[in-house]
């Protein structure tokens, strides 16, 4: 029988969209004529960005899959001009940098130069703008930036330490040979709003100033439209692509014959605890390491996954998917093929770091990982994410590992086992209950209706 096409994952639950974080109300302004998304208005500086964060049940969005630092920029690299706008994914730190986890492979740039710029672009953030060419010249020798901000250090800073996926889009208002006026840094209060007064008492004084702010801001302007189109393709990125090693893609595979509500609160239990964007839950068509198939057919399964499923608590943070990926897919399912499947899908992006990729996984299967196919290659490109399951204990499970990480290479494994309770309900006997006529515990609406309807588990044939 030919294999059947492969079908999009159908999605449970959407994450929160993202946020975009704007230093200037002016920045604020221009991207609502351009982008539909929920936007803030930080104040100019590393300060204002750390309200921001510490301010957080203020936002319009409470847990963004992903935050965006949108704004105007000086260019310290001559190749980029005044009214591009970047993508940059590199920010300077005190002698190195920390990579934006958004699309960081991409690079996308709206550089209307014609230099195609293959590598990626970096920022260094400053405590004030830097005014003129010898002034940018000075801070690209001395650390290699692309671009000049005053917020982007701490942005990336706030954003990992909150466990956010962050991306920062600058528009260039000035290019690395163009002067701004001095009192350009004068004219924006705390909360990025134009001081009007002080603007028009420096043009009084000095008219000329008059023609610069305006060629100023025709650059600013050309350059911030770019720039909302640029951060809101960054937006509509899948919130798979926002997976990393520190936000991992979390797997979770097996029978789910039926998938019970313990099911659903370990979801968002690990979910939790990896700070995972995105979860995949993945029925299996056969499990290699059983004797027999499910009881119930696949299409049963899925549907039970799908009530089981979207019953997730609604706090959960981050996007459910149910893939029908190893259903469809012939022969056992076996984990490497499905993790290999999926990085063919999303080629090139940060899916492919060491541990951006777990798999769920209960203490008693973790014991029999030798038998898994091909446990070595799996290892070395998806993480277990291991769960006490009685009669194991915590504390035998913390021994195995380490035993296990001992003799096998893998010296992280003492790692994989998360701080979580231990899963202590199990289908078999879900099953046996449903066939003896009860409802059994344990068993969201949904899935309960599944299983009556569809007479699963002999519950029909019982009545």
């Amino acid at each position: 029988m030919a294999q059947a096409a492969a079908q999009p994952d159908e999605i449970l639950k959407e994450a929160e969209p993202p946020l975009v974080f704007c230093p200037l109300g002016f920045e604020r302004r221009a991207f609502g004529r351009f982008g539909k998304l929920p936007t803030i208005t930080t104040g100019p500086g590393a300060a204002a960005i750390h309200r921001a964060f510490a301010e957080r049940d203020r936002w319009p969005v409470r847990n963004p899959r992903l935050v965006i630092l949108l704004g105007l920029a000086g260019a310290l690299d001559p190749r980029i001009r005044a009214g591009s706008a970047v993508a940059a994914t590199r920010v300077v730190l005190d002698g190195s940098t920390a990579t934006s986890s958004s699309l960081a492979h991409r690079g996308e740039s709206l550089d209307p130069s014609p230099d195609d710029r293959a590598s990626p672009v970096s920022v260094v953030e400053s405590n004030a703008p830097a005014i003129d060419a010898a002034a940018k010249a000075r801070l690209r020798a001395e650390t290699g930036a692309d671009l000049v901000d005053t917020e982007s250090r701490a942005f990336a800073t706030c954003a990992s330490s909150a466990g956010l996926a962050w991306a920062i889009v600058r528009g260039v208002s000035d290019g690395a040979d163009d002067a701004l006026p001095w009192e350009v840094p004068g004219f924006v209060d705390d909360r990025g709003e134009t001081r009007i007064g002080r603007v028009l008492a420096a043009v009084a004084r000095r008219p000329a100033l008059l023609a610069e702010l305006a060629s100023l801001a025709r650059a600013s302007r050309t350059a911030m439209r770019n720039a909302s189109f640029l951060a809101d393709a960054h937006a509509c990125a899948p919130t798979i692509e926002l997976c990393s090693s520190r936000r991992p893609l979390l797997l979770f595979g097996g029978s789910f014959d039926p998938p019970h509500a313990r099911h659903a609160t370990l979801l968002a239990e690990s979910m939790r605890a990896l700070a995972s964007p995105c979860a995949i839950v993945m029925p299996a068509a056969i499990n290699p390491l059983k004797a027999s198939t499910p009881p119930a057919d696949p299409e049963a399964r899925l549907a039970m996954c799908r009530a089981a499923f979207a019953a997730v608590p609604t706090e959960t943070e981050g996007e459910i998917r149910l893939s029908r990926l190893e259903i469809d897919r012939e022969g056992p399912s076996y984990t490497i093929d499905t993790v290999r499947t999926l990085l063919d899908r999303v080629p090139g992006t940060a899916l492919e770091q060491p541990r951006a990729i777990r798999f769920l996984v209960g203490s008693d299967a973790i014991r029999s990982i030798e038998r898994w196919h091909a446990w070595r290659d799996l290892l070395r490109i998806a993480t277990p994410a291991v769960v006490v399951r009685p009669p194991d204990t915590r504390e035998s499970v913390e021994r195995f590992l380490a035993e296990f990480a001992g003799y096998s290479g893998f010296a992280d494994a003492p790692s994989w086992l998360l701080d979580l309770a231990p899963v202590d309900l199990a289908s078999t006997g879900i099953r046996a209950a449903a066939a003896g006529g009860a409802r059994p515990d344990g068993l969201s609406d949904g899935v309960w209706r599944e299983i009556t309807a569809r007479g699963l588990y002999g519950f029909g044939r019982a009545r």
